[in-house]
C-alpha cells in the first residue's frame, strides 16, 4: 500500500520537470523571437538613417543644381543683353563705316579736281612764264631805244627848259585857277574827297558801310554768305550806289590822271574749313568777285585792282568782340 502510495505520489511529480522544460523552451522562443526583433528594428533604423542622410544629400545636390540653374538663366539674360548692345554697336559701326566711305570718295572727287585744277594752274604759269620772257626781250629792245632815245633827250631837254619857263609865266599870270584845275594839279586827292562825300550821302548813316581813313568800307557780311566768294544779288544791290556814283565821278576825272579803284578783301582770324586753304584765299577771291561785278557794271578793267589781306590787316583786335568788324571789303580811290 505504502509502496503503491508512493509510486503514484512519485508519478505526479514527474509532470512538473516537463512543464517547466516546457516553459522555459517557450520562454527562450520568445526572448529568441524578440533579439531578432531588436536586431531586424536595429538594423531598420541604421538603414532609415542612412537612407535620410543619402536624401539629404541629394536635396543639398537639388538645391545646388537649382542655384545653378538660376545663375545660368541669370548669366543668359546678360549675355542676350550684351548680344543686343554688340548687335547695335555693330550697327551703328556699319552706319559711321558707310558714312565715312561716302566722305571717302567725296574727298577723292575734290581731290581730283584739285588736281585738274593745279594741272591748269600749272599749263597757265608755263603761258605766264613764255610771256615773261616774250615781255623781257621787249624791255630788252626797249632799253636799246631808251639808249638811242637819250642821246636825243639833250637837246629836247634844252627845249622842254625854255617851254617850261614860258609855262610857269603863264600859270603866275592866271591867278584865279578853277576848282577842277585845283583838282588836277592836287592829283586824285580831290576827286577822292568827292567821291567818298558823294557815295556817303548815296548811301546815308550805316554801321555796316562807313569812312575809314582815306577807304570806303563795307562789311563781307552784307555782300557775301559765311565762307563764300559768291557775290550773291543782295549784294549787287548794296553795290549799286557806289558804282552809279564811281561813273559819275570819273566823268570828271581829267584823262591825265592814272586813277584806279583799289578792291581789297580781308578776313577775321578764325580758321576755315571750306574750299578755300586760308583766309587769304577767301579775301583774295571776294575781292576778284567784286572786281568782275564791276568790270560786268561797266568799269573799265585797267581802272580795278584786287587784294587780298587776308586776317594780317585787322581794324580791331582778334580777343574783342569787334572782331566781326575785321571782315570787310575796302575801296580806296588812288592814282598810279
Amino acid at each position: 500500500m505504502f509502496l503503491i502510495s508512493r509510486r503514484r505520489k512519485n508519478d505526479q511529480l514527474d509532470i512538473w520537470p516537463g512543464f517547466v522544460d516546457a516553459i522555459s523552451t517557450l520562454l527562450l522562443v520568445i526572448i529568441f523571437v524578440l533579439m531578432s526583433f531588436v536586431l531586424a528594428q536595429f538594423y531598420l533604423t541604421d538603414a532609415l538613417s542612412t537612407k535620410e542622410q543619402s536624401l539629404s544629400s541629394l536635396n543639398r545636390q537639388l538645391a545646388h543644381l537649382e542655384t545653378s540653374l538660376l545663375s545660368e538663366k541669370v548669366q543668359k539674360q546678360m549675355s542676350e543683353k550684351e548680344i543686343i548692345q554688340l548687335r547695335e554697336a555693330l550697327e551703328k559701326f556699319s552706319h559711321t563705316f558707310k558714312l565715312s566711305e561716302e566722305q571717302l570718295a567725296t574727298t577723292q572727287k575734290q581731290l581730283a579736281t584739285h588736281q585738274t585744277e593745279k594741272t591748269n594752274l600749272q599749263g597757265q604759269t608755263l603761258t605766264l612764264k613764255q610771256q615773261l620772257a616774250a615781255l623781257e626781250e621787249k624791255i630788252k629792245l626797249l632799253t636799246e631805244n631808251l639808249a638811242v632815245e637819250s642821246t636825243n633827250a639833250s637837246v629836247k631837254d634844252v627845249k622842254l627848259a625854255d617851254l617850261s619857263a614860258q609855262l610857269e609865266k603863264l600859270l603866275n599870270q592866271n591867278t584865279s585857277l578853277t576848282e577842277e584845275n585845283k583838282k588836277f594839279k592836287g592829283g586824285i586827292g580831290g576827286y577822292r574827297s568827292e567821291f567818298f562825300a558823294k557815295l556817303k550821302e548815296a548811301i546815308g548813316n550805316r554801321s555796316d558801310m562807313r569812312v575809314v581813313g582815306d577807304r570806303f568800307v563795307f562789311q563781307s557780311e552784307i555782300l557775301f554768305e559765311i565762307a563764300s566768294a559768291d557775290l550773291g544779288e543782295d549784294g549787287k544791290k548794296q553795290l549799286a550806289p557806289l558804282i552809279k556814283t564811281l561813273k559819275e565821278i570819273t566823268l570828271t576825272i581829267p584823262k591825265n590822271i592814272n586813277w584806279i579803284l583799289r578792291v581789297d578783301g580781308h578776313t577775321d582770324n578764325l580758321p576755315i574749313r571750306t574750299k578755300f586753304p586760308s583766309n587769304w584765299e577767301l579775301s583774295s577771291a571776294r575781292a576778284i568777285s567784286v572786281v568782275k561785278y564791276l568790270i560786268a557794271e561797266g568799269i573799265p578793267s585797267q581802272r580795278l585792282v584786287a587784294a587780298g589781306f587776308g586776317e594780317f590787316q585787322p581794324l580791331e583786335a582778334s580777343d574783342t568782340k569787334e572782331l566781326a568788324k575785321n571782315r570787310r571789303i575796302e575801296f580806296k580811290l588812288d592814282q598810279r
